[in-house]
């Protein structure tokens, strides 16, 4: 990759690819929990317009060839280059990273049944049998910058997709929740929907809210209102904490925080394919 290849990149995929997730956002500003220091409220802001960072904890910031350097530990230009020419979420064609939004150009886009053996196996890679991921999702083909390609498609609310292969995590926007209503008096929130399909493998189906996104909060709340029971099954990290909180303070004591049930791991879609056997299955702490 090129200096110019690598400014080209959204600041918000390098961070995703880190794992690192907006906990909000206002109009084009990304707010983080800084990926430089240890902090308890987000100060770290990202301007998808720009493409630069802030950090206000640290009181500086740049474009994403200083963000790499400052994650990195280094002031060394081609080592910079060097690692994120190597980092398989950002690297080029075919392996991407997506925003979603609007002025990603997905063109040609084809809704299909899932079926291709590829994703399929991916599923299976991640602990998810073939019976369930048809069920949920389906097979997205679409083009961009000129290529074509194919990855697992999980719509929301809005009539965008959430879109992941195994070198691909990214989203046909417009970004929103997913719900799914089966008529039950309680209803399990998720950050994404692989852990939503890890719970189907588990415990079977329910009542239940995709985020795809922390920064979807407000969008959920009044949904989550209907329900007797809510139960959070948010990531095992500060971020998934942070946001856990942010539901339980909205909603009371009707909520509870399920994330005990797979301590020692980041999320449940990773509890799954570290413990994975349905057998083992249990019914979560009410």
């Amino acid at each position: 990759m090129t200096i110019q290849e690598i400014k080209s990149i959204q600041i918000s995929d390098f961070l995703a690819s880190k794992g690192y997730e907006p906990i909000n956002r206002k109009e084009n500003k990304l707010w983080y929990l800084s990926p430089l220091h240890t902090e308890q409220t987000a100060s770290f802001k990202v301007d998808l317009n720009k493409n630069v960072w802030y950090d206000f904890g640290l009181g500086k910031g740049g474009n994403i060839i200083d963000l790499a350097m400052a994650l990195y530990h280094t002031q060394n230009v081609s080592e910079v280059i060097r690692m994120m020419s190597h980092s398989a979420a950002i690297s080029t064609c075919p392996i991407q990273h997506a925003p979603c939004q609007e002025s990603a150009s997905f063109e040609d886009i084809e809704v299909r049944e899932l079926a291709h053996t590829a994703l399929l196996g991916y599923l299976s890679s991640r602990g998810i049998n073939p019976i369930i991921g048809k069920s949920q999702c389906v097979e997205i083909h679409y083009k961009r910058n000129g290529k074509n390609y194919f990855a697992i498609g999980f719509k929301n609310n809005a009539g965008g997709y959430e879109l992941r292969n195994p070198y691909f995590k990214g989203c046909i926007a417009p970004k929103a929740i997913t719900t799914i209503a089966n008529h039950g008096t309680e209803c399990h929130v998720f950050e994404g929907f692989m852990d939503y399909l890890s719970y189907l493998v588990l415990y079977g189906k329910c009542d239940a809210v995709v985020l795809n996104s922390i920064v979807n909060i407000p969008q959920v709340l009044p949904v989550l209102e209907r329900y007797s029971q809510v139960l959070c099954h948010l990531d095992n990290d500060v971020a998934g904490r942070m946001s856990t909180q942010k539901i339980v303070t909205a909603l009371g004591k009707k909520c509870t925080d399920t994330a005990r049930e797979y301590e020692g791991n980041k999320d449940l879609n990773e509890y799954l394919i570290n413990n994975a056997t349905p057998q083992r299955r249990k019914s979560f702490v009410r």
